[in-house]
């Protein structure tokens, strides 16, 4: 794996010419790490890609991740609702309906301030279109351990390599926009 790249821009504009010119000049995106800066908040990019072989299956992954100050008290997690979670909920997994019904119906959704996730979500209409683009993700805000004090991360993964420049840009910009409502 090589190091991870760093790219640093005042606007998200600067920001993005810089990454899709690099990610134009990659033979492959199998192993791709970035770090982008901009203002106050570093957001990692990965993409993982393993075809497998054989045998094995392949997987394909999108990542990125901020961490965000620990003691931002707001916590939840956003997932794709297919029939696993369904018989989650029958279960007694609890999914908050947050009151728009697209939303409801794509995601299972907890959380531990219902207003608070509503208030973050549904201020900038372009956070709402993007969770709807891309519904097989997962989407959280969680600390990475059960330590107290432990590092809280903001995360999008998507179990699929979006390699496109646009679409990349499409999930950064969703993310910004949450880490500078936080």
């Amino acid at each position: 794996m090589d190091s991870p790249r760093i790219f640093s821009a005042d606007t998200e504009d600067a920001l993005w010419q810089q990454v899709a010119a690099d990610l134009s000049q990659q033979p492959d995106l199998f192993d791709y790490t970035a770090e982008l800066r901009q203002g106050r908040h570093v957001v990692q990019l990965t993409l993982d890609v393993d075809l497998g072989g054989g045998f094995e299956g392949g997987y394909e992954t999108t990542t990125f991740a901020a961490r965000i100050p620990s003691h931002t008290p707001l916590r939840f997690a956003l997932h794709e609702q297919d029939w696993v979670h369904e018989l989650g909920k029958l279960l007694g997994l609890t999914d908050v309906e947050l009151g728009d019904p697209e939303l409801d119906a794509a995601f299972i959704i907890t959380t531990n301030d219902e207003p608070q996730l509503k208030s973050l979500l549904f201020t900038d209409p372009a956070v709402r279109a993007t969770l709807l683009r891309y519904q097989e993700l997962r989407l959280d805000l969680t600390p990475i351990s059960h330590e107290p004090g432990a590092d809280v991360y903001l995360t999008f993964t998507k179990e699929a390599a979006l390699v496109e420049p646009a679409h990349l840009r499409d999930i950064y910009h969703l993310l910004y926009t949450l880490l500078e409502r936080l």
